[in-house]
C-alpha cells in the first residue's frame, strides 16, 4: 500500500472552544455508521473558522485513520475554483498513481479513486467546497473512510451528509482567543478596551485574529488605540486588515458566488440596521412580491444567518455586524434615490402591518389617529393572515424592529412615515404598558415632524405623549403637550384630533380635582365628536359624561349617560368599550345601595379584560371590586382583589392607583383592629404618594383607565 498519506495542514496552536462542534464531528468519525463513509459538512460565514475547526478535528481523529489523511483545497471562493477532475488526479498521485496510470475521464478517475480506498481507513478533508458537483466525485465509497468538508454554502445534495453550522465564538471563547494572542498582561491592563474591541469584531475569529495581529505587531500601542481606530463603523473594515488577511476580502470572496439579485438584496439589507429581521422584508427591498429564493440563496451562502423561529412561528434572520458593514459599503455606489425608494417600500410594508395589527387589538379608543399621507404597501393576504393570527404576538415579536423602523424613517428624512409608524404602535404600547418604547418612538418621530413643519404629525405625537404623561402621573407635562396638540389641531382644522386632545385634558382636570373644568372639557370634546360623526369617540365621551355627572351626585342623569354609552358601544360591537362602561356603571349601582348589581357588572367586565389580556383595565376593575367589598366591610373578599390590583399597578409603574389600593387595605385593617398591618399598608401608600408629589393627599382619586 505504500506510506500513509499525511496531508493535513498545520494545526492552529491557539485553537479555542468549539467543544460542541468537535464532539459532534468526533461522534461522526467513530466508525459506528455501518456500510457507508460518514460525511460532515461544516458550513458558516466568511471568517468564522471553518478550516481551523476541521483541521483541528481531523488531527484529533487521525489515530482512527491509520492509512492517512488526504487534504484537498477546492478553492471555491477563489478566482479559479478547482475542477473535480484535477482534484481527483491530485488525489490519485497522493495514492501513488502517476503518469499514464491516471485515467483521462472524470468518471474513470473517480472509479479508480474509490477502488483504491476500499481497503483503507482514510480521512478525506475537502476544504472550501462550492457546490455538490465539485464534491461528489471525491467521496469515497468505503465504510472505513470518512469525509470532512468546509463550505460557505449548504451542500444539501450530498446524500447522508451531516451539516454542522458554525457560528461566531462565544464571548468567553472570543476573549480566550484574543488573550492568547495579545497576552494576558496586556488584556488585564485594559479589560474594558478588550471587551470593546471584541464587540467591534463581533466575536468573529478572523476579525479577532486580525485585531490581535495588529496589536502583536505594535507592542507600543495600547488597546485603546486599536479600539478608537475600529469603533468607527465606516473605517472598521479598512482597519481589520493585516497582510493577506482581510474581513472585507473574505466577504467579497463569498459575493463572487452569488447571483446579481442576491448581492443587491444583501446590500439593501445592510441599510436596515442591526436588527433580527423577518424574511418578508426582502420582497419590498427588491420590489418583488416573492423573494424567498433570494433569501434562501443568502442563507445557503452563510451571509445571512437564520437565527431562530419566533413565538408566532416566523423565521428570523440576521447579518453579522461585519457582513452588514460590508453590505453597506456595497450599497454605497447605488444611487441615493434607489436606496431611498427601497427604504420607503420596506417602511410602507411595516406601516401597513402595524395598521392591520392595531385593527385587531381591542379598544384603540383615544389613541387611534386618522391616517396621514404616508404610503402603505400591502403584503400578500396569506402572509398577513399568518402574521396577524395573533396580533399581540406579532407586535411582541417585532417590538425592536418597530422602533428601528421609526428611527430608519427619521434617518432618511421621512417624517410622515416616522410619525405614522410611531403613532400606530401606541395602542399596542398602551395594552402592554411599554412606556419606555412608547416615549422613545414618539420622541424620535416628534423631533422629525417638528423639524419638517409637519403640523398634523406633531399634534398626533403630542397627544400620544400627553396620554403617556397621564399614565406616569406627570400632569404638568401632560397639560403642556395636550394644550399644544389642541392648538395645532385648531390651526390645521383637525376637528377629530381636537376632540381627542380635549378629552385627554378633561382627564387631567378630573384627576387633579377640577371637576367643573373637567366637565366643561368633556362637553366641548363631545360636541366636536358629534359634529364630525365619530361614534367611537362619542361612546367614550358619553361614558366620561356619565362619570362626571355621577361625581356631581346627579344619579339619574348619570344613568342616562351610562345607558347611552352602553348602547353605543354594543352597536359598535366594541366588547372592550362595553366592559369599560360596565366597570364605571358599577359605581352608580354601588352608590344606590345595590352592591350585587355593581359586582355583576364588575365580574362581567373583568372576564372581558382577562380574555383580551388587558392587565391594566383588569387592575382598575379589581380596584372597583375591592371598593365594593370594602363598602360592605368585607375585608376577606376586598383584600385579595386589592392586593392583586396593587401588584398589577406596581408592575406597570402606576404608583397612584397602587397607593389607592394599599390605602384601602390599610383602612380595612384598621377597622378590623389589625393595627400593625394598617400602619404598614398605609405607610406604603404614603410613600408612593410622596414619590409622585402628593404628600398632602390622604386618599387619591382613581386615575382613569386607558381609552
Amino acid at each position: 500500500m505504500g506510506m500513509p498519506v499525511r496531508q493535513l495542514p498545520f494545526d492552529v496552536s491557539d485553537f479555542v472552544g468549539r467543544a460542541e462542534a468537535l464532539a459532534e464531528i468526533a461522534g461522526l468519525l467513530d466508525g459506528s455508521a455501518p456500510n457507508r463513509a460518514p460525511v460532515a459538512v461544516i458550513t458558516g460565514g466568511p471568517g468564522v473558522g471553518k478550516s481551523c475547526l476541521v483541521t483541528h478535528a481531523a488531527r484529533l481523529a487521525s489515530g482512527a485513520f491509520p492509512d492517512g489523511q488526504l487534504y484537498l483545497n477546492l478553492a471555491a471562493t477563489s478566482d479559479e475554483p478547482r475542477d473535480p477532475g484535477l482534484m481527483l488526479a491530485e488525489a490519485l498521485r497522493a495514492l501513488s498513481i502517476a503518469g499514464s496510470a491516471i485515467p483521462n475521464g472524470l468518471f474513470e478517475r473517480a472509479a479508480l479513486y474509490r477502488s483504491l480506498l476500499v481497503d483503507r481507513r482514510m480521512l478525506v478533508v475537502l476544504d472550501d467546497a462550492g457546490h455538490a458537483d465539485q464534491v461528489l466525485p471525491l467521496l469515497p465509497g468505503a465504510d472505513g473512510c470518512a469525509v470532512l468538508i468546509t463550505s460557505r454554502t449548504l451542500l444539501t445534495q450530498l446524500p447522508g451528509a451531516r451539516h454542522i453550522d458554525l457560528d461566531v465564538l462565544s464571548p468567553a471563547e472570543a476573549r480566550e482567543l484574543f488573550t492568547g494572542i495579545v497576552g494576558r498582561r496586556r488584556v488585564e491592563r485594559e479589560p474594558a478596551e478588550a471587551d470593546a474591541i471584541l464587540d467591534c469584531c463581533g466575536n468573529l475569529p478572523l476579525a479577532i485574529r486580525i485585531a490581535s495581529g495588529k496589536l502583536t505587531g505594535r507592542p507600543a500601542w495600547s488597546l485603546r488605540v486599536l479600539r478608537e481606530r475600529i469603533e468607527d463603523e465606516s473605517r472598521r473594515l479598512a482597519e481589520l486588515s493585516i497582510g493577506d488577511l482581510s474581513v472585507r476580502a473574505s466577504v467579497e470572496l463569498s459575493l463572487r458566488l452569488l447571483p446579481v439579485d442576491a448581492v443587491r438584496a444583501l446590500s439593501l439589507l445592510g441599510l436596515l440596521g442591526a436588527y433580527t429581521l423577518p424574511g418578508w422584508v426582502v420582497g419590498p427591498l427588491l420590489d418583488r412580491s416573492d423573494a424567498e429564493e433570494v433569501l434562501d440563496t443568502l442563507v445557503d451562502a452563510s451571509l445571512v444567518r437564520l437565527t431562530a423561529t419566533d413565538a408566532i412561528g416566523q423565521p428570523r434572520y440576521r447579518l453579522h455586524d461585519l457582513i452588514r458593514t460590508c453590505a453597506v459599503e456595497i450599497a454605497a455606489p447605488l444611487p441615493v434615490t434607489e436606496k431611498r425608494d427601497a427604504i420607503i417600500r420596506v417602511l410602507s410594508a411595516w406601516l401597513e402591518l402595524v395598521g392591520r395589527g392595531t385593527d385587531r387589538l381591542p379598544a384603540a379608543g383615544l389613541l387611534a389617529a386618522a391616517p396621514g399621507s404616508a404610503p402603505r404597501r400591502p403584503l400578500p393576504d396569506a402572509v398577513v393572515d399568518r402574521l396577524m393570527a395573533d396580533p399581540f404576538g406579532w407586535f411582541d415579536a417585532e417590538s425592536d424592529n418597530l422602533l428601528g423602523a421609526v428611527k430608519l424613517a427619521v434617518d432618511w428624512g421621512l417624517d410622515e412615515l416616522a410619525w405614522e409608524l410611531a403613532a400606530g404602535t401606541a395602542t399596542y404600547y398602551d395594552h402592554r404598558c411599554l412606556y419606555q418604547d412608547w416615549q422613545h418612538g414618539h420622541q424620535l418621530a416628534l423631533e422629525a415632524a417638528e423639524a419638517a413643519g409637519n403640523v398634523h404629525g406633531t399634534s398626533v405625537l403630542l397627544r400620544g405623549l400627553g396620554q403617556l404623561h397621564i399614565y406616569r402621573d406627570e400632569y404638568d407635562q401632560a397639560t403642556r403637550a395636550l394644550e399644544s396638540s389642541v392648538g395645532l389641531c385648531r390651526d390645521g382644522g383637525d376637528k377629530r384630533g381636537e376632540a381627542l386632545s380635549m378629552a385627554m385634558l378633561s382627564t387631567v382636570s378630573r384627576v387633579q380635582g377640577r371637576d367643573d373644568e373637567a366637565l366643561e372639557r368633556v362637553e366641548q370634546a363631545l360636541a366636536i365628536a358629534v359634529g364630525v360623526g365619530d361614534r367611537h369617540i362619542e361612546a367614550q365621551l358619553s361614558c366620561s359624561m356619565a362619570v362626571m355627572t355621577l361625581m356631581q351626585g346627579k344619579l339619574d342623569e348619570a344613568e342616562l349617560w351610562f345607558n347611552g354609552a352602553l348602547r353605543q358601544a354594543r352597536a359598535l360591537d366594541d366588547g372592550h368599550r362595553v366592559a369599560v362602561v360596565l366597570r364605571r356603571f358599577s359605581r352608580l349601582h354601588d352608590r344606590r345601595g345595590d352592591p350585587d348589581e355593581a359586582l355583576r357588572c364588575l365580574w362581567q367586565a373583568l372576564a372581558t379584560f382577562e380574555e383580551l389580556a388587558d392587565e391594566r383595565c383588569a387592575a382598575y376593575t379589581l380596584l372597583e371590586v375591592g371598593r365594593v367589598y370594602a363598602g360592605q366591610h368585607d375585608r376577606d373578599r376586598a383584600n385579595p382583589a386589592l392586593e392583586r390590583a396593587a401588584g398589577l399597578f406596581q408592575r406597570h409603574g402606576d404608583r397612584q392607583d397602587e397607593a389607592t389600593c394599599w390605602q384601602l387595605i390599610g383602612d380595612l385593617d384598621a377597622a378590623a383592629g389589625v393595627h400593625h398591618m394598617a400602619h404598614r399598608h398605609r405607610g406604603r401608600a404614603l410613600r408612593l404618594w410622596e414619590m409622585i408629589g402628593d404628600m398632602n393627599q390622604t386618599k387619591a382619586p382613581a386615575r382613569p383607565s386607558s381609552p
